[in-house]
C-alpha cells in the first residue's frame, strides 16, 4: 500500500496525538502552527518534517493529498476550505465548527474526502456493543455519562460541543440515522454566563430514549454508556475498554437470576490510529460529513434551547 502525502494542521496536545500516527500511517510532508515554539518543539522530534507558520506556504510548497485539521473549532472551516479548494481530502476535528451553516457549505465538495473525527466509533468497546446489540432485543433506553477534566484552552464553546456531541452521535448511530424526534437538555453555567459547563440531555427517538449527562468541572474523567433493551442490557467503558452483557435467566420466581458476561481488555490498537486508517485509505468512510452536520445541528439545537 502506497504511503499518502498528508500534512496535520495544530500541533497542541492532540494535534500532537494526529502527527504521531500520520507520520507511521503516511508520509507526512508538512506541520502547520502560528506558534512558533510548538514549531520549534515538533521539529526537533520530526526533523524530516518540514513545518510552517502559515498555511497558504504549506499548500503552495507541498504535495498534500490529505489533510488533518486540529484547531480550535471556529478556525476549522476557514482553515478546511483552504484545502477543499485544492481538492485535498480532509479529516476534520469535532465539533467541526460553532456554526451549522459553515459545515452544511462543504457539501459542495463532492469530489473529495471530508471526515468528522468521532473518534469513539473507532474504539473497539464500541464495536464489541454493535455486535451484541441483537442479544438484548429492542432498545428501550441508552444512557451516557460522560467527565472530563475543564479543558485548559479557550475554543468560545461549552461542554455540549466537547463532550455531549460524541454521545449524540454514538446514541443516533445505535437506534439509526435520522431517528431522533425531538432533543433537548438542561444546562448549567459555572465559569461564565455564556458556555454551558454542565449538561443533562433528552434524546426522543420515538421507539427509544437517549440520556446524555456530561460535565467537564468533576475532577476525574469518566465515560460509559449503558444500553438497555426487552431481554437484557449492556454497559460499556470507553476508557478502561471494558464491556459487560446481562441478560435474564429466570425472572419469574422470588430471586431472579440474571447472567453477567464480561470483556476486557478487547485489543490494544489506538482508536485515532484506526480512525486514521480508515480516513487515509479504506473504500468507505465509517463517517461522513452528512453524520457530522446532523450531530453538530442536534447539538446547536440543545445549545441555543
Amino acid at each position: 500500500m502506497k504511503k499518502k502525502n498528508t500534512a496535520v494542521v495544530g500541533a497542541g496536545w492532540f494535534g500532537r496525538a494526529h502527527i504521531r500516527n500520520f507520520y507511521s500511517l503516511s508520509n507526512l510532508v508538512g506541520i502547520c502552527d502560528n506558534d512558533t515554539k510548538k514549531l520549534e518543539n515538533i521539529g526537533e522530534i520530526y526533523d524530516d518534517v518540514n513545518t510552517y507558520l502559515d498555511i497558504n506556504d504549506m499548500i503552495k510548497n507541498e504535495d498534500i493529498k490529505a489533510v488533518s485539521i486540529v484547531t480550535p473549532p471556529k478556525q476549522i472551516p476557514f482553515i478546511a476550505k483552504k484545502f477543499a479548494d485544492e481538492g485535498i481530502d480532509i479529516l476534520i476535528e469535532k465539533p467541526m465548527a460553532l456554526n451549522l451553516d459553515d459545515l452544511v457549505a462543504f457539501k459542495k465538495y463532492a469530489d473529495i474526502r471530508i471526515m468528522p473525527g468521532f473518534i469513539e466509533l473507532f474504539n473497539p468497546v464500541y464495536n464489541k456493543l454493535i455486535n451484541h446489540l441483537s442479544e438484548i432485543g429492542e432498545i428501550i433506553s441508552i444512557a451516557s455519562k460522560r467527565i472530563g477534566l475543564y479543558p485548559k484552552r479557550d475554543w468560545d464553546m461549552g461542554v455540549i460541543l466537547d463532550l455531549s456531541i460524541h454521545d449524540i452521535y454514538l446514541q443516533e448511530r445505535l437506534i439509526g440515522k435520522n431517528k431522533i424526534i425531538n432533543a433537548f437538555g438542561v444546562k448549567k453555567c459555572f465559569k461564565d454566563n455564556v458556555h454551558a459547563d454542565a449538561a443533562f440531555i433528552i434524546l426522543d427517538f420515538g421507539t427509544a430514549i437517549g440520556q446524555i449527562e456530561s460535565n467537564w468541572l468533576t475532577p476525574s474523567k469518566f465515560r460509559r454508556m449503558y444500553v438497555n433493551g426487552e431481554f437484557g442490557g449492556i454497559i460499556v467503558d470507553f476508557i478502561t475498554q471494558e464491556i459487560n452483557i446481562r441478560k435474564g435467566i429466570d425472572l419469574q420466581g422470588d430471586w431472579p437470576v440474571t447472567q453477567d458476561i464480561k470483556y476486557s481488555p478487547l485489543r490494544e490498537d489506538e482508536p485515532l490510529r484506526r480512525e486514521i486508517v480508515n480516513f487515509l485509505y479504506d473504500k468507505e468512510l465509517l463517517v461522513d460529513l452528512d453524520d457530522g452536520i446532523r450531530a453538530l445541528g442536534i447539538a446547536l439545537k440543545i445549545v441555543n434551547s
